[in-house]
C-alpha cells in the first residue's frame, strides 16, 4: 500500500494543519498506539486506537495501515473504525481496498472486505459481489465478504448472500445465513429454508435461528423433523426455538416429543416453545 500511504499522508497533513486543539485526541498518541501494538494484546490495541478517535496524526498512518492487515479480525475492525472517523483518509483506503477485492489474493480480499464492511462503504457492494464469485480465493476470504454484507446491512447485499449460501464451504454458508438476518428491511427467510437440509450442523443451526426470527412458515415441516431427529443437539434446540417463534399448533406433536430429548437444553426450549403455540 505504498501509494496509499503517500496519498494518506497528504490528506492527514492537511487535516492536522487545520485542526484545533479540541481535536488533539483524548490522550492518545502515535507512540502509545505503537506500544500497544508491540504488546501483542488485542485489548490494548483496541483501547489505544479508540482513545485516538480524534487524534490528527500523520505519524500514525503506517501503524494504522498495518493494523488493517493484521491477522486478528478484531484488530482489523478497530483500524477500519479509526479510518471511518477520517473521511478523506477512508476514501483513499477504500480505493485501494476495491482494487484488492478484484485482484488481491485471499488475505488481501479478507482484509479489504473487513475494511469496506466496517466503514459501511455501500459503493463497494458491487466489488464484494464480484469478489464472492471468484474461484481463486479461500473460504476465510469469502466469510469476510459475507460478514461485510451483514455489517453494511443493505438490501442490495442479498444477491451476494444468495451466492454465498451455495458455496462449497460450510463456514461461508453459515456466515451468509447470519448476515441475512442483519439486512435492514428483510421480510422473509425463504431463501434460507433450503439450508435446513445442509450437511453441516452449524449451517442447519444458524438457518433454524434465522427462519424462526422471521417466522418463516415454509420451514415449519422441516423444523419439525429436525427437532426430533437431527443428530446435533444445537440444531434440535434451535429448531425448537424456531417452531416456538412460528407458533403453529401443528408443531405441538413434534415439540412434545422434543420435551423428552436426551439434551436438557433441548427439553427446556421445547417446553417454552409449546407455550407459544396457537
Amino acid at each position: 500500500m505504498k501509494n496509499s500511504s503517500k496519498k494518506l499522508a497528504a490528506v492527514v497533513f492537511s487535516l492536522c494543519a487545520a485542526a484545533s486543539p479540541a481535536f488533539a485526541g483524548r490522550g492518545g498518541s502515535a507512540g502509545l498506539i505503537k506500544s500497544a501494538v508491540s504488546s501483542g494484546s488485542v485489548d490494548a490495541i483496541i483501547a489505544e486506537v479508540e482513545r485516538s478517535e480524534k487524534l490528527m496524526c500523520d505519524e500514525c498512518l503506517d501503524t494504522m495501515i498495518a493494523l488493517t492487515e493484521d491477522n486478528r479480525s478484531a484488530v482489523r475492525e478497530v483500524a477500519a473504525w479509526w479510518f471511518a472517523k477520517r473521511p478523506g483518509a477512508k476514501n483513499v483506503m477504500v480505493s485501494q481496498m476495491k482494487d484488492d477485492l478484484a485482484l488481491g489474493g485471499s488475505i488481501k480480499v479478507r482484509n479489504a472486505a473487513d475494511f469496506v464492511g466496517r466503514v459501511r462503504e455501500f459503493g463497494a457492494l458491487a466489488d464484494l459481489k464480484t469478489a464472492m464469485a471468484r474461484t481463486d480465493i479461500n473460504a476465510e476470504a469469502k466469510v469476510s465478504i459475507a460478514r461485510a454484507v451483514g455489517f453494511m446491512a443493505h438490501p442490495k447485499g442479498n444477491e451476494i448472500l444468495k451466492v454465498a449460501m451455495l458455496d462449497t464451504n460450510a463456514p461461508v454458508r453459515a456466515a451468509a445465513v447470519v448476515a441475512w438476518r442483519d439486512i435492514l428491511g428483510q421480510t422473509s427467510a425463504m431463501d434460507v429454508v433450503g439450508l435446513l437440509h445442509d450437511s453441516d450442523a452449524l449451517v442447519r443451526a444458524e438457518a433454524a435461528t434465522v427462519i424462526g426470527a422471521y417466522g418463516e412458515l415454509s420451514g415449519r415441516a422441516t423444523l419439525e423433523t429436525l427437532v426430533v431427529s437431527d443428530p446435533d443437539p444445537f440444531v434440535r434446540r434451535n429448531a425448537a426455538y424456531a417452531l416456538g417463534k412460528i407458533g403453529s399448533w401443528e408443531s405441538s406433536a413434534a415439540l412434545s416429543r422434543a420435551t423428552l430429548d436426551s439434551s436438557g437444553l433441548v427439553r427446556l426450549v421445547a417446553k417454552a416453545a409449546l407455550t407459544t403455540l396457537k
